[in-house]
């Protein structure tokens, strides 16, 4: 007769053993493109209108948007772009939008309740 196999914990056990995880420095925040909501330096509030944007629709609203941001860090970090540095910029990140190389860039589009376009371009990493 074959003997029985010595009992073992069980999974629910294991898991009320542990310690609770040390706690998150600050709340978790999203991105503004998981959200949907930017509020910008000027406490604008924008949402997202649509996105991520085709390449060739970014590089026309790098022209015509009344507001382009940078999102570094998953959004952590908001760079405003003026005007004139809007094509320099834009030559740096272009080729590494929807790339498999780091660090990623995504552009959305944003509107505010008074009608103004944002041109929103997170980097992922």
């Amino acid at each position: 007769m074959p003997r029985k196999r010595p009992r073992t914990v069980t999974f629910a056990a294991a898991l009320e053993s542990l310690e609770p995880a040390e706690p998150v420095d600050g709340p978790l925040a999203l991105s503004p493109a998981g959200t949907g909501e930017l509020v910008d330096a000027d406490g604008c509030r924008w949402l997202v209108h649509r996105g991520p944007l085709d390449v060739r629709l970014a590089k026309r609203r790098v022209r015509t948007a009344d507001v382009m941001i940078i999102g570094e860090g998953a959004g952590d970090r908001l760079r405003c772009v003026p005007p004139e540095e809007r094509d320099a910029a834009w030559a740096s990140i272009k080729d590494r939008i929807d790339s498999d190389g780091l660090p990623s860039y995504q552009p959305y589009q944003f509107t505010s309740a008074d009608g103004r376009e944002l041109l929103y371009i997170e980097q992922t990493c």
